[in-house]
This record gives C-alpha cells, structure tokens and sequence, in this order.
C-alpha cells in the first residue's frame, strides 16, 4: 500500500475513499490522529473514550472533533496552535505607541511559545505562562477583541463605500456619454439648419459651442465632485477610530536621496590613464561580445570613487528632524 491509499483510509476501520466518496476525516486537538466520522460516531457516541491509535492514551470527547482543513496533519495542528495563542497574545504596534524593536521583541517571544508548543517543549511551563498572562491582561484582551472587530467593520464599510461610489461613477460616465452623443446631434443639425437660413458660417459655428456648452448638465460637475470624495476616502484615514500618520521617523536614511547628484566632479580621459590588465580584456572575444569597454570599466570606478562626496549626513539627519518637528 503506497502513501496515496494511506492517505485516502481510515486507518481504524480501514474504509477507504474508493468505496465510501463520501468519507470525511475528522482531528481532535487533543492529539490531532485521524479518524473517519463514522468510527467517530460508534466510539465516542456514548461519551469520553480513549484514542482508538495505538499507543495514544488521550481521553477524547465527541465535541471536541472537527473538520480536517489541511492535507498534512502537521500543519493542521500548528494553525490551531497560531489561532489559540493569538487569541491571547492579540497586542498590535498601538499597543508599543509605534517602538517597532519592542513590537518585535513581543512577535518573537510569541512564536517561541507556538514553536515550543507546536514541538512539545517545555509544554507545562509553557502552558502555565500562557495561562498566567491570560489571567493578568484580561481587560487588554477583551479591548483589542473589540479593536480588531472594529477594524473588521471598517473595513466592510470602506469596501461597501468604493463599491456605491464605483457604481456611481461608472452610472454618471454613461450619462455624460449619452448626453454628449444627444448633444453632438442636436449640434449638426442645427448647424444645417443656420446655415439653410443664410447666416455666416463661423458665427452659426461659433453660437453653435457656446450653446452645447451651456447645455452641459450637472452630471459633469457631479462626477467631478465624486471623484474628489474617492480621493479623500474617510475610510482609508482612520486606523483603529483615529487619523493615520506615516511614520517617516521610521524610514530607513539615505544620504544620496536617489543619487540626486547628477553632475559629475571628474573628467574621463581614457588615453592618460593605461590598465594592462583591463587592456588585454579589451582584446578577448568572450568580453567583447558581452560588451565591454574600457571607458565603462574607468566611469564606473571613478563615480565609486567620488560619489557621496557633499554629503553630511549629520547636518542632512538634522535637517529631517527638524522638518518631521514643524
């Protein structure tokens, strides 16, 4: 029997998938073995049993098993594992007031406790601590519970907002199509019709624009109007019932801005300066075919050389605090 037919049988009552499509396999946390609902069904009906697996000596109830969503048990257990902790350990980067190296700190002393618990480490201690900070951070808990279902909500709201928002537009568009093809006809024909009268035709042109643009509706104006109100969304500026503010503080420092120094402070002058080394490579074929050229070779190591001269990055970090303070 290869893995495949393993995979697809009940190892209890060893009913496979092939004779029983509509076989489904069911875990329980407690020791996360695999059996099929209906040996679930003859051996905890009447209450709490042993596992069934070999060796297994876990006491297990009917209520506790649930659906396998993963093929591999393994990662079954470990999202179990992720939910159970992060229900407990739910703090965000607010909870820092933004310190991102403490907000680190706290994710991986987190997944030290789902590795150790995952591979059963130290699992009584590691029980205990979990526990005693459930115990101490109850009201904290609760707070970023009902955070993160705020959160949720807003989210639901600002994708239903852009949805009726699209739809309007998308509406209004049509409508300015429609009247600009009613107003490209009314336009041609009372052309002809000034002009069968004997006006001149530039002026007949001219009182012709004037008028289609008068009759432009409000539709134009109205998706103008929704255009700015999908460009100040209020939904994607508040982050937990407040404004949200880019943290530029955080922003890694560069002193080149995006080499913003485009002049260069040195002259090329290849028929002074002569490298053997980088003048025999100019003679094989396998670097000319690739392009190679001398001149390259020397710009390269002469914008190394000189670039990040004129940079202070003391004064320029000075000047960034003091712009991030006004």
């Amino acid at each position: 029997m290869d893995e495949e037919e393993r995979r697809e049988m009940c190892p209890i009552c060893k009913t496979d998938r092939y004779l029983s499509p509509n076989m489904r396999f069911l875990v329980n946390p407690e020791c996360y073995h695999k059996i099929c609902e209906s040996c679930v069904d003859r051996i905890f009906s009447l209450g709490p049993a042993q596992c069934p697996y070999l060796g297994c000596d876990k006491i297990l109830r009917r209520n506790k098993f649930k659906s396998q969503v993963f093929e591999d048990v393994g990662v079954e257990k470990e999202v179990d594992i992720r939910k159970r902790v992060f229900n407990v350990f739910n703090k965000t980067l607010d909870d820092f007031e933004g310190d991102q190296d403490e907000f680190n700190k706290y994710l991986e002393e987190v997944e030290d406790i789902i590795y150790n618990l995952d591979n059963g480490i130290d699992v009584v201690n590691v029980e205990e601590k979990l526990k005693s900070y459930e115990d101490m951070n109850r009201q904290l808990i609760l707070a970023n519970v009902e955070r993160s279902r705020q959160d949720i909500m807003n989210f639901e709201q600002r994708q239903k907002f852009e949805k009726e928002m699209k739809m309007k537009k998308r509406s209004l568009e049509r409508q300015i199509e429609q009247e600009e093809r009613a107003n490209a006809e009314w336009a041609k024909k009372e052309i002809v019709n000034q002009l069968s009268m004997g006006s001149s035709s530039d002026e007949v042109i001219e009182n012709v624009k004037k008028t289609v643009k008068l009759k432009k509706s409000s539709a134009r104006r109205k998706l103008e109007d929704l255009n700015k109100v999908l460009r100040n969304n209020p939904y994607t500026m508040l982050q937990n019932g407040k404004l949200r503010k880019k943290d530029v503080s955080k922003t890694p420092f560069t002193p080149f801005n995006g080499d913003r120094d485009l002049s260069k402070r040195y002259k090329l002058t290849t028929d002074i300066y002569n490298d053997p080394f980088i003048v025999q490579l100019e003679k094989r074929k396998d670097f000319v075919a690739s392009g190679f050229q001398t001149s390259v070779v020397y710009d390269r190591l002469l914008t190394e050389a000189f670039l990040g001269l004129g940079c202070y990055i003391s004064e320029e970090k000075k000047t960034q605090k003091s712009s991030l303070i006004l």
